[in-house]
């Protein structure tokens, strides 16, 4: 409903306002649920993500970018990127020396990430981002979740014996995106961008979507691919996401893949829900946001949520 609203709008805007996102940029994000006070479920994490900028691609990199079919929309940028992470997830009560059997187990995956990301006109021109994403990492006491927790957070959890064995996780994922914008005055926007977004592999298995909305003052242009370098102003803008995912497989959830271990059993469908704040300083975004889940398995008590914070260096 989202994007026919936006289409059937009085006047879809040019897509302008790039901010730099032609070149370089280096994102590191934190996640942390203490907005609750408390350590339960997805505790923290932490991920640095680099994207090259649209000329550094590789020949190899190109030719195999054209081998994948582009299935509605021609491609006109390509970006390679590489990110490295950790998770941690953790029972509600952490003064339990035992096995916690109606609650989520213990577990970390510390990950790195090969990135494809691809851009240009869509149906209609409407502006289309797809990223194409292999992870490989480890789940169990070699992700290093245990002394993370400890170390971060200040706490002696006394159940992390229990936590998920070491497996070797390996995922393909999926995302694309596209960029609704109406512009009612003269560098303000309203953007909605509805995405759909895939996973297949021992760690995560499910399809989802997501609608974004977007409000504010020269709101930068991901979609955009501008043919030279672009000025990095002023910004600043308000956001919220509303989606949902339907789950066959979550190894945080159902445990170890080739091992017996603790699991719980998952609820196959969860909603997710966003929202926050983006400054632009030229060169520097600063992004603050607190996210809600509805509950991700059967004897869950309460939803969850967690914050957010962003920073990104554009070159």
């Amino acid at each position: 409903m989202l994007v026919v609203a936006l289409g059937l709008g009085l006047w879809i805007a040019p897509a302008h306002a790039d901010q730099g996102w032609e070149g370089d940029s280096l994102h590191l994000t934190w996640e942390n649920d203490a907005t609750r006070d408390s350590d339960r479920h997805y505790t923290q994490g932490g991920r640095v993500l680099y994207l090259s900028s649209d000329d550094a691609a590789p020949g190899w990199m190109r030719s195999f970018s054209k081998w994948i079919p582009t299935w509605g929309f021609k491609e006109e940028g390509l970006k390679f990127g590489v990110e490295a992470g950790q998770e941690i997830y953790t029972p509600e009560n952490l003064d339990a020396t035992e096995v916690v059997k109606e609650d989520r187990p213990y577990a970390g995956w510390l990950y790195t990430s090969a990135i494809l990301q691809r851009r240009g006109p869509g149906v209609s021109d409407f502006p289309v981002i797809e990223s194409l994403r292999l992870d490989i990492g480890v789940v169990g006491p070699a992700s290093l979740a245990e002394n993370a927790q400890k170390i971060w957070h200040g706490r002696d959890p006394k159940g992390w014996d229990n936590q998920l064995g070491n497996e070797l996780g390996l995922n393909l994922r999926y995302d694309r995106s596209y960029l609704f914008r109406l512009e009612p005055w003269e560098k303000w926007h309203i953007d909605g961008v509805p995405s759909l977004d895939g996973a297949l592999g021992n760690v995560d298995i499910h399809i989802g979507t997501t609608a974004m909305l977007r409000a504010g003052y020269n709101i930068p242009n991901r979609f955009e691919v501008p043919r030279g370098r672009t000025r990095k102003g002023f910004s600043v803008y308000a956001f919220g996401t509303a989606g949902g995912r339907l789950i066959a497989r979550n190894l945080f959830l159902d445990g170890n893949t080739w091992k017996s271990s603790h699991s719980v059993e998952k609820d196959p469908l969860v909603g997710n829900f966003s929202a926050g704040v983006t400054l632009v300083l030229g060169l520097v975004e600063l992004s603050a946001s607190n996210h809600f889940l509805t509950r991700e398995f059967v004897t869950q008590k309460n939803s969850d949520s967690y914050g957010s914070a962003t920073v990104t260096f554009k070159f």
